[in-house]
């Protein structure tokens, strides 16, 4: 059994660090904000891998579901709050 597997204390920080990371994503400049999304995917397939194997399927939907939310609900939110506040001055 390899270290990773037998410590899933190191899965949940990983997890948290991630949040953490996709927390930050608004406070990050337009023009890098792109490039961050990809890096937070690339690195959170393999944290919701690992979380899966130790936990279990409802374990990885579960966090799939909480990473989704983290990185679409943002430019969501953006969107419909530019939707309803027009810019000022065009009348």
């Amino acid at each position: 059994m390899s270290l990773l597997a037998t410590h899933p204390l190191l899965a949940v920080i990983a997890a948290v660090l991630w949040v953490a990371a996709a927390c930050l994503m608004p406070f990050i400049r337009l023009r890098w904000r792109y490039v961050a999304l990809w890096v937070l995917v690339i690195c959170g397939v393999p944290v919701l891998g690992w979380l899966t194997y130790l936990g279990g399927p409802a374990c990885g939907v579960l966090f799939l579901l909480l990473g989704l939310s983290l990185l679409v609900w943002p430019p969501v939110e953006a969107l419909r709050r530019r939707r309803h506040h027009p810019q000022r001055g065009a009348h």
